[in-house]
């Protein structure tokens, strides 16, 4: 795991996620941070509409927020789109489809800009697929790899909307195999920084062990 990463669960830019949102922005440590709004995950729904958004969202908490409209591979490999990683405080990728996110990160320019940004104190943030990806693993349409930024971690965002009990049933197999799995709730996220993991906005996150798991809600 590497520098500060914010998984959100999903339901990204709404009044319910400002409290945390701002606890993300005074973390970059700027007065007026720089976000870059990435809506790939939508590139097949309505970017264009996610990347507003977002942009309007964060200018109301005192950002200076600008869009980064990567759609596909070739975007991911432009040395136009790549460069301006780098001008970030915040990354944030949006919600939509974790595949189609997946399949336009992996190996590209782009991805290995955002890394960079990360391990030189730029913060990342990723909501619902968003988040997903960032994992050694992603459970959509079946398992498979994910981005590896955080190192044998799977995530389930709209956690809201399942049974503990039974999604512990259901992961036997990976928890066996050492997978760390955790739910998020929508409107809620955990930081990881400096070593320490806070959860933030309105719900709770689950952890999941093999034989058990723990809930806990945010103090936000």
């Amino acid at each position: 795991m590497i520098g500060q990463i914010a998984l959100v669960g999903g339901d990204e830019f709404r009044a319910g996620c400002q409290s945390m949102d701002r606890i993300i922005l005074q973390s970059t440590g700027t007065y007026r941070p720089k976000v870059l709004i990435l809506p790939t995950a939508a590139a097949e729904q309505n970017p264009y509409k996610a990347a507003s958004k977002g942009k309007s969202y964060f200018n109301n908490l005192g950002a200076e927020t600008g869009t980064l409209l990567v759609l596909d591979r070739e975007n991911a490999g432009d040395p136009t789109f790549v460069s301006r990683i780098g001008e970030a405080d915040l990354i944030y990728f949006t919600g939509g489809d974790p595949e189609l996110l997946l399949n336009v990160l992996t190996g590209s320019k782009l991805f290995e800009a955002v890394k960079h940004a990360v391990e030189g104190g730029s913060v990342l943030a990723g909501s619902s697929a968003g988040a997903m990806v960032l994992g050694s693993w992603m459970n959509y349409q079946g398992w498979k790899s994910g981005l590896g930024l955080l190192e044998n971690i799977a995530i389930f965002p709209h956690h809201e909307k399942s049974d503990p009990d039974r999604v512990l049933s259901e992961i036997q197999a990976e928890l066996a195999m050492g997978t760390k799995i955790i739910g998020i709730d929508s409107a809620t996220g955990i930081f990881f920084q400096r070593g320490e993991v806070e959860i933030l906005g309105e719900g709770k996150a689950v952890f999941y062990s093999e034989n058990s798991y723990k809930i806990i809600r945010s103090n936000s």
